[in-house]
């Protein structure tokens, strides 16, 4: 089931590390309405942490309306309309966004470095991309 990674040592309570990987498994289709979830207990012994922070993250994504609990079936995908889902994915991206400013600021890199950065990986991406296509011709 290695389907989810956490990182003790990251700063990253472990409940939003599983909370965040199971949205974005949500928003990007990997999970889709009506998939079921490992349960509790299966997602704690496979990650070696206790199940009240696998049961937080579960019940953040429920609240949230990403999850369903159905009693003796665990937690399914619950229905979401792609304009929701595009609004999830912006906000999430928005608040990836966030956090790469601010560790950037620590790291003591200005705006237009971290702007340079940015627009070298996008560029990097593209031409990935349209080295991907030429060569399915």
């Amino acid at each position: 089931m290695d389907q989810f990674t956490i990182s003790p040592s990251s700063g990253v309570p472990i409940y939003k590390q599983l909370f965040n990987q199971i949205e974005r498994m949500i928003l990007n289709g990997y999970f889709t309405q009506g998939d079921t979830l490992p349960s509790v207990r299966q997602v704690a012994a496979e990650l070696d942490v206790n199940p009240m922070t696998v049961s937080k993250a579960f019940g953040l994504l429920e609240e949230r309306g990403y999850l369903t609990r159905l009693r003796g079936k665990g937690m399914l995908v619950a229905k979401h309309g792609n304009e929701v889902s595009k609004q999830e994915k912006l906000k999430t991206l928005n608040q990836m966004i966030h956090t790469l400013i601010t560790d950037a600021q620590l790291m003591g890199v200005n705006q237009q470095q971290l702007l340079e950065l940015f627009e070298k990986n996008i560029a990097k991406s593209n031409s990935i991309k349209t080295t991907n296509k030429d060569y399915r011709k």
